[in-house]
């Protein structure tokens, strides 16, 4: 009976022990995944600025998930992929030079997505700002981050001062070699902030705990919530362009705002390469511009399926107008501008008036490669042709006229200005005569419509403006594949078939003459082409786009 009631009461004391180290398993195993699986707070560019003080004068976000950037691989010659990883492994070098410490063996196990942000500090006594860059390194794996905090401590080659701030412990690193570079850092939440300046740091608490941050200025809060492009990699907000350190070139009144007032940009992935999209916002040019369409089917099929490269624009004379305005703002623009009107003063010319101020409707022009012409067009091989609508003809030709007496007089070459006839059209063609080759055609232009003018460089090119060819740019695979990524509404657009240019240029000789450099002819060869578009301002942001089609890997 004994030995039956002791058998009866044991499993009751093992109940609850199992229960209690089965919840203490599972209470740990959760706590542990959590600490180490959890996803980073870090998760939007939104998330990092409520850590930004709210004086930052840029901010960029960058996306630190592997499979974001494994995209990549998807694209490029091995000699380029190869060249990308030298890259990165350099940057990791050069930013960690001064700490001691190892990308991959030290940052990559714990790190989640990384703020990076350039803030004021105080003014030195030339009353000149500077800034320091905050990085804000979200924290995925508290573990791994714990471990690297020890390794730092117990590094014998480096010397760590600890002070506390507003409950928050800061630790300043120095290396202990000839040129120490220190750098601060602390732990605020679920972010690790690092920089420089321990002030900067402060300045971090004192935004994680109850000051004036980045998300919180009104203007920036639309900005931040924006994602330019769908699968961005690198997020940059910059507040106002004038404030930094390379265009901050003299002071200004208080009431005069710069043209670009903010620019957020964002570069991303897509099926066929890299995108990348801007957003400018500018008080300046805040007035709503009604765009363009594309260029005319009439236009473009004046243009050879081998162009290398074509350029649409619109109403020059209008952001010419808005550009001097802005250029008006400084010293330097101002004598910029008085150096370049004086300059075309002298020719007879007024640049406001003769040359810009005709150029009011849409421009095209186009880089073509030719094999015919001879002397120096056959040296060449390429040529350039370009067509203009004006609604000021008699303004136009008189300035072009006029420059073409300038070039007989001033030159002193044997260049004469030639007016003929040729498929019932007037052209007029600037020809030069020298070794041997008699009346070699510079330059020819025709009013090939009352409002249409067309110029072409060099002989061939005139022939070709003059006569449609059997084959378009419309029909060019690559050209189209890029210009239907843009929206039909532009103020500009620019087109580079980049891998039809590795066939006309020879890259070896060009590599040979130092033109090109090694690395340059490897990224040559793994973009297929280049399309920018830039969009009317609409509420005060204007749009820049740019998609960079690329080569398939292996």
């Amino acid at each position: 009976m004994k030995h039956r009631q002791e058998s009866k009461t044991k499993p009751r004391l093992r109940g609850p022990l199992t229960i209690t180290a089965t919840v203490l398993l599972v209470t740990g195993a959760i706590a542990y995944g959590w600490l180490r699986l959890r996803p980073t707070p870090l998760q939007t560019p939104l998330d990092g600025a409520k850590t930004v003080p709210g004086d930052a004068v840029m901010t960029a976000y960058i996306d630190m998930d592997p499979a974001a950037w494994e995209r990549l691989r998807r694209f490029g010659t091995p000699e380029a992929q190869a060249w990308v990883e030298r890259q990165i492994t350099q940057l990791q070098e050069n930013l960690l030079a001064s700490t001691q410490l190892d990308f991959n063996r030290d940052l990559r196990p714990w790190m989640g997505n990384v703020m990076l942000a350039l803030v004021p500090q105080a003014e030195s006594p030339s009353d000149n700002p500077s800034q320091d860059w905050l990085a804000l390194v979200g924290i995925r794996d508290k573990l791994q981050a714990m471990a690297f905090a020890n390794r730092v401590r117990q590094d014998q080659e480096t010397e760590v001062q600890e002070q506390t701030y507003r409950n928050i412990t800061i630790s300043t690193v120095t290396p202990n070699d000839r040129n120490p570079q220190s750098y601060s850092l602390a732990i605020l939440g679920d972010y690790l902030a690092i920089a420089e300046s321990v002030e900067t740091i402060k300045a971090a608490i004192d935004t994680h705990k109850d000051g004036s941050s980045l998300a919180q200025q009104d203007d920036l809060q639309n900005l931040l919530r924006s994602q330019p492009v769908e699968q961005p990699l690198i997020q940059t907000y910059i507040r106002n362009i004038d404030h930094l350190p390379q265009f901050n070139a003299s002071p200004r009144a208080v009431s005069t705002n710069p043209a670009p007032t903010a620019l957020v940009t964002g570069v991303g992935i897509t099926d066929l390469g890299l995108q990348a999209r801007t957003f400018i916002q500018s008080s300046d040019f805040a007035s709503p511009s009604p765009g363009i369409q594309p260029l005319p089917q009439s236009r473009l099929d004046r243009f050879p399926e081998n162009t290398l490269a074509l350029v649409e624009g619109h109403h020059i004379d209008r952001s010419w107008t808005q550009w001097t305005n802005w250029l008006e703002q400084t010293p330097n623009g101002r004598q910029l501008l008085r150096e370049l009107r004086g300059g075309v003063a002298r020719l007879g010319l007024d640049l406001d008036r003769d040359l810009v101020a005709p150029l009011d409707g849409p421009v095209a022009a186009g880089l073509i490669p030719h094999p015919g012409g001879q002397g120096l067009s056959a040296a060449i091989g390429i040529g350039a042709m370009a067509f203009v609508e004006s609604s000021d003809r008699s303004t136009l030709d008189n300035s072009l006229s006029t420059i073409g007496g300038l070039v007989q007089r001033r030159l002193n070459l044997p260049i004469h200005v030639e007016s003929s006839s040729r498929q019932g059209q007037s052209l007029t063609q600037w020809k030069l005569s020298f070794f041997g080759v008699d009346g070699e055609t510079l330059l020819g232009y025709s009013w090939l419509e009352p409002d249409l003018l067309a110029l072409g460089v060099t002989g061939p090119m005139v022939d070709l403006f003059l006569s449609s060819p059997q084959r378009s740019l419309a029909q060019n695979p690559s050209f189209r594949e890029v210009r239907d990524l843009f929206p039909e509404g532009y103020e500009g657009f620019l087109f580079a078939n980049v891998e039809q240019m590795r066939h006309a240029f020879d890259l070896v000789m060009l590599q040979t003459q130092e033109l090109l450099n090694t690395e340059t002819i490897i990224l040559l060869e793994t973009v297929r082409a280049i399309g920018i578009a830039a969009s009317p301002v609409q509420d005060g942001v204007s749009t820049l786009d740019i998609h960079i089609p690329l080569v398939l890997a292996d």
